[in-house]
């Protein structure tokens, strides 16, 4: 009887450090997931951040591209304008004159 009771002691401390193995496995993988998990953030993070600045410098270009035009053109019609002026202000100077004398 004693004997059994030996065995099934030798029995339990084997089974004892064999979950212990495991517990400290799935620990130590554990501990592996964790640090994949934290570089594949770090990097999901890093290449949003980068795609993020490339969006920001292209909408930044398109948007001085864009304003460089309308100054232009803003400018071109102002010189139109005052050409314009310059040539017909006799003729503006009568037509505003005649318009108010007529009210």
């Amino acid at each position: 009887m004693e004997s059994v009771i030996n065995k099934l002691t030798e029995i339990e401390a084997a089974a004892s450090r064999i979950l212990e193995g495991a517990a400290n496995q799935n620990k130590l993988l554990d501990q592996q997931q964790d640090a994949r998990i934290a570089a594949f953030d770090q990097k999901l993070e890093d290449d949003t951040a980068r795609q993020l600045q490339k969006i920001q410098a292209d909408l930044r270009k398109k948007t001085d591209d864009e304003l460089l035009h309308l100054r232009s053109g803003t400018s071109d019609l102002l010189a139109s304008l005052d050409d314009y002026y310059k040539k017909n202000h006799d003729t503006l100077s009568t037509q505003i004159c005649e318009k108010l004398i007529r009210k």
